[in-house]
């Protein structure tokens, strides 16, 4: 029986690391849905995140929601409530970046 070399070591945690990053990633996605359809009804769930979608079919525009139950709500990006609450929790990041002390 003749022992693994270098090489096919070196291409077998290759083989295990590509199949394991197939099956997931240890970091965790911002999101993971496409939004192909959007709702223009305001969200009274407490808003956490969001993340803003380009059309690239078949997803359309949309600002994604996340809520802090863990939803993804896609929602019309030019509507006003939209783009008030965007605002809201981009200034919420900038004051807890602010806030949050030189390590």
């Amino acid at each position: 029986m003749t022992t693994c070399g270098p090489m096919t070591k070196s291409l077998l945690l290759l083989a295990v690391v590509v199949a394991l990053t197939g099956q997931g990633s240890a970091v965790p996605q911002k999101f993971s849905k496409c939004c192909e359809r959007v709702s223009i009804k305001q969200i009274t769930e407490t808003i956490v995140d969001y993340m803003v979608q380009k059309k690239n079919k078949p997803c359309v525009n949309a600002v994604i929601f996340k809520t802090e139950s863990g939803k993804t709500l896609c929602c019309k990006h030019d509507a006003p409530w939209v783009k008030t609450k965007v605002g809201e929790l981009e200034l919420n990041k900038r004051l807890a970046l602010a806030s949050t002390p030189p390590s």
